[in-house]
């Protein structure tokens, strides 16, 4: 009877100290940040910011995640994290996944970075360097960068790098040396049923204004193998850039049959004008009327 009483008591110190050890345990994980953890939102590719990763057809396609902190260097080491991780269902890993952040600050709207030497074992590094700028030019605020490797400015690039400087997706259309314009234009990009916007850098022979090149590339559907949802019949009347905000005045041809805008219409639109354009609101008119704006905060 002593043996068997001896032996539940030792069974119930055994269960109470493997009870506290996983306590601990749990207590200990929790107090640590596990950039490994997805939000419900980044597996519903639903977020409230963006970042600019290479799909199967060696695009950089702009693709929603989400960031849960207010803290800026949080956010940065969650988007080094996305762009460096290749078992992320919209990541292909750009950056070296040995890749380390020895540092961030943030100055009077410009971000600088100390990455560790893995920056530079990439296969492309231009692409790598046109994902991480354009990913961390999502942040509100940011309006350059300056990436560092072990305290050295990156080499073949500029110390402040912002999407003029960064060439993403590049397709040039030149016939000659004279009147090169590059202008950044939005397209749609199908991958699995879902669409998402793809930035192409273009260089072509034209003099005009980036707004008349960019309403016309996307009216021509030019991109074979990307898609353009503007209509071809669309005219770009006038426009005029006040307080900050471009107003474009289109043609009817804007909207589509059933008389309304489709919304990937003014995005395309809207995010090739932000692109070449610092101002911080799209307004759009048809034939002189208002029928809608997109505010570069709200995207």
């Amino acid at each position: 009877m002593l043996r068997k009483k001896c032996i539940q008591k030792i069974f119930r110190t055994t269960i109470c100290l493997f009870l506290l050890l996983v306590v601990s345990t749990i207590s200990n994980l929790s107090n640590k940040i596990s950039p490994v953890m997805l939000d419900i939102e980044d597996v519903t590719m639903a977020g409230n910011s963006y970042i600019y990763v290479m799909d199967k057809s060696g695009y950089l396609v702009k693709r929603p995640i989400y960031l849960q902190s207010e803290d800026l260097n949080e956010n940065v080491l969650k988007i080094v994290f996305y762009l460096k991780n290749k078992n992320l269902m919209y990541s292909n890993g750009l950056l070296n996944e040995k890749l380390e952040v020895l540092s961030i600050n943030f100055d009077e709207k410009y971000l600088t970075i100390d990455f560790s030497c893995d920056f530079y074992e990439t296969e492309d590094l231009n692409s790598s360097v046109s994902s991480l700028i354009y990913s961390l030019m999502e942040l509100d605020g940011v309006k350059g960068v300056t990436i560092l490797v072990e305290g050295e400015y990156l080499k073949g690039y500029p110390k402040i790098i912002n999407k003029d400087i960064s060439i993403i997706n590049p397709s040039f259309e030149l016939t000659s040396r004279d009147d090169v314009s590059k202008v950044v234009i939005y397209y749609l990009l199908e991958d699995d049923g879902k669409y998402y916007y793809v930035p192409v850098t273009k260089y072509l022979n034209d003099n005009r204004e980036k707004i008349d090149i960019l309403v016309d590339q996307l009216s021509s559907n030019s991109s074979m193998e990307l898609i353009s949802v503007v209509n071809r019949d669309l005219e770009l009347i006038d426009y005029r850039e006040e307080n900050d905000m471009l107003i474009l005045n289109f043609n009817h041809a804007l909207f589509d049959s059933n008389d309304k805008v489709l919304e990937e219409v003014l995005y395309c639109i809207s995010y090739s004008v932000f692109d070449n354009y610092d101002v911080s609101m799209v307004l759009f008119e048809v034939d002189g009327k208002n029928v809608g704006n997109i505010e570069k905060n709200h995207l």
